[in-house]
């Protein structure tokens, strides 16, 4: 379910209530309101106010921010998700979950591609667990240090911003993957200096078996993301173990050295490691073009970062 906010120029309130019961939306809430501005001056605007089910909200929001008039100096739209809506609508279609707004994805690939420092600890430290894990071959502590690695939002980033051509985006989910996959091989280098060889786990999937998995759990992370109950968290370690082993073996390896009884040669891992990459990312955009994914509902955020 979402409720959903516009601010829009005086006069125009009706015009996009028009918008909303053309997607299927019954009831929209209009009122003026006084806006104080910082330099004393005011004035007055429509508020617009819409509690609907997830898949009417995400039409409304597409059609109006895709609209010829829209545009963030002049309009203003808050999207947020309620715990509960009492209403006379039929309840399977109100709480009907399926697909998410596209600005709601976006915003979201946008928080977990963000470089911050809670970011790098998370990797950080899982990469140091998972290293652990790796050099003994313990299955619980390289569990345990996946979950904390967040890689699948950065992956699914790209997909969705090579499907919406945001670029910016496209950058900085680029950005966030080369630096998790650095503090990955630093956290396998910082474990082994501090243990003794020699490295325990060596197993690996071919390439043909690792890309068809990929593909899977990229279908499976981009459709969670779309979804209000989609379960992120599961898919996310299936994502990250497919990606984050690699470059924290070779981590670990680097001080160790390559064991000589490794039937995967160094090469095909890294081959492996991007071929797996770029299946999650290729699943990724197919499933948002289907799902219907609208880079011209995004055009509002690409124009207010020019200014």
């Amino acid at each position: 379910m979402r409720q959903v906010t516009v601010s829009a120029p005086e006069g125009k309130g009706a015009d996009i209530a028009q918008i909303a019961f053309d997607v299927g939306v019954h009831n929209v809430s209009l009122h003026a309101v006084r806006i104080l501005k910082k330099d004393r001056s005011e004035e007055i605007q429509d508020h617009l106010e819409i509690e609907t089910a997830t898949h009417l909200a995400k039409a409304f929001v597409d059609r109006l921010t895709s609209s010829s008039f829209f545009n963030c100096e002049q309009y203003g739209v808050t999207v947020r998700q309620p715990r509960s809506i009492f209403s006379s609508r039929d309840i399977r279609s109100l709480t009907k979950p399926f697909v998410e707004p596209t600005s709601d994805l976006f915003q979201e690939l946008w928080q977990f591609s963000q470089i911050t420092y809670g970011f790098i600890g998370r990797v950080y430290i899982g990469a140091v667990l998972l290293a652990f894990g790796i050099i003994d071959f313990r299955l619980l502590f390289m569990i345990a240090g996946l979950l904390f690695i967040p890689l699948l939002p950065m992956m699914l980033g790209i997909g969705f911003s090579v499907w919406t051509r945001q670029w910016k985006l496209l950058l900085q989910a680029v950005t966030a993957l080369v630096v998790a996959m650095i503090l990955l091989a630093a956290g396998g280098v910082t474990v082994a200096l501090l243990s003794q060889p020699p490295v325990r786990y060596m197993e690996a999937t071919s390439l043909l078996t690792g890309f068809l998995i990929s593909l899977a759990v990229g279908v499976a992370g981009s459709l969670a993301t779309s979804d209000d109950v989609g379960r992120r968290e599961m898919i996310g370690l299936a994502a990250t173990a497919q990606v984050a082993i690699v470059p924290t073996w070779f981590g670990v390896c680097a001080v160790f050295g390559f064991p000589a009884a490794d039937p995967t040669p160094s090469k095909q891992r890294i081959l492996g490691l991007l071929v797996n990459i770029v299946g999650i990312i290729i699943a990724a955009i197919g499933t948002y073009a289907v799902l219907g994914m609208k880079g011209e509902s995004l055009r509002a955020f690409h124009k207010s970062s020019e200014t």
